[in-house]
């Protein structure tokens, strides 16, 4: 088989299996809609195949429209079908949360007795915008973060040296953070859906989502196993 042959055949094979994977709502071609959609992922390797598949569909095109022509003027090399190769195997065996997450024994958080006044330093000092609040269990219970100094603000709620996470435990829930939302999801979920909740968040709720809570099944009520961000999955690539 000619390799503009094998393009062809691996091009068809990509397209079908975008139609399987993927839950479309645009009326786009199927290599054209994953074209789009990688070309806005926080994935820097997802924004690379955008670009090189973006390509690829300009050669199938003219290919199709140019039968026989083509042929006789230049074969596809193998270096872009290995790109089509290497495309199909990443959504067939994608990233997922477990493969970004920053995992537990090496994430700053806090406990219920944990003092404010250490945890703004904290804030201040390592650049965390947001603490995750554990239970002994290692369920999450709650954020501690800006968006908690200015609910405490408007309540009137005093801090000082002594006050600690328990004094104030009630406005730390997730449904109390004012801008804000957090979900969780288990250690399966693939990249694709972790970058649709970042990217969409904002559009969907009207609150930003800066984090992700991974947990054994899914929920609040299971140990926490790490946290995702934003930049963990612009940090992350094969």
């Amino acid at each position: 088989m000619s390799n503009n042959n094998e393009f062809i055949k691996k091009y068809n094979e990509l397209d079908a299996l975008i139609d399987e994977k993927f839950n479309r709502e645009s009326d786009d071609s199927s290599i054209y809609f994953l074209i789009n959609k990688y070309r806005r992922s926080k994935v820097t390797i997802e924004r690379e195949y955008a670009n090189k598949l973006d390509s690829a569909r300009k050669i199938r095109n003219l290919m199709i429209h140019e039968t026989g022509i083509i042929d006789e003027l230049f074969q596809v090399s193998e270096e872009v079908i290995s790109f089509l190769d290497e495309l199909i195997k990443y959504i067939k065996d994608p990233i997922i949360a477990l493969d970004v997450l920053t995992p537990i024994n090496k994430l700053i958080y806090a406990t219920k007795d944990s003092l404010v006044k250490d945890l703004i330093r904290k804030i201040v000092e390592e650049g965390v915008s947001n603490l995750p609040v554990l239970n002994s269990r290692n369920h999450v219970i709650g954020v501690f973060n800006s968006d908690v100094l200015l609910l405490l603000a408007i309540e009137g709620i005093k801090i000082n040296e002594e006050t600690r996470i328990i004094d104030i435990e009630k406005y730390l829930t997730l449904d109390k953070q004012l801008n804000l939302r957090f979900i969780f999801v288990t250690s399966g979920y693939e990249i694709d859906v972790l970058n649709d909740y970042f990217s969409y968040s904002k559009e969907k709720y009207e609150k930003r989502l800066p984090m992700i809570f991974v947990s054994e099944n899914g929920k609040s009520d299971s140990p926490l196993i790490g946290v995702i961000s934003p930049i963990d999955l612009i940090r992350k690539s094969r």
